[in-house]
């Protein structure tokens, strides 16, 4: 059954993958540095599916681990600007929306890397 649910998260990165490239190539600079993340995210979905296939999980971890890195990368980048954006346009309301956003940022990005499991 993990099988199955890894090839159809191949099926899906995969068509994920080809139409970013695709736009990747298609648009200019600032297009391009919005849609980065994404590729590498869907490259990591894809990489960590084929290398869990094929029963190899330290490297399927090192995928999954590339993932969360770009993404929160991605996240924390998006909030700083929108932060950015709203101190210089005095668009202080913006900031509480942001904050409620930051915090919840803020505990998955704990979750997904510094929650240890105790094992008894």
């Amino acid at each position: 059954m993990r099988k199955i649910y890894a090839l159809r998260q191949i099926i899906v990165s995969l068509t994920a993958l080809v139409f970013l490239t695709w736009a990747f190539i298609q648009n200019k600079l600032w297009t391009k540095i919005i849609i980065t993340p994404f590729i590498i995210c869907s490259f990591a979905i894809l990489m960590e599916n084929i290398f869990l296939i094929l029963n190899k999980t330290k490297i399927s971890n090192f995928f999954r681990l590339l993932f969360r890195i770009s993404f929160f990368i991605y996240v924390f980048g998006f909030l700083s600007y929108i932060v950015y954006y709203s101190i210089t346009n005095n668009e202080y309301s913006i900031l509480l929306v942001v904050s409620i956003f930051l915090v919840f940022t803020i505990y998955f990005l704990k979750k997904s890397f510094f929650s240890k499991k105790i094992k008894k």
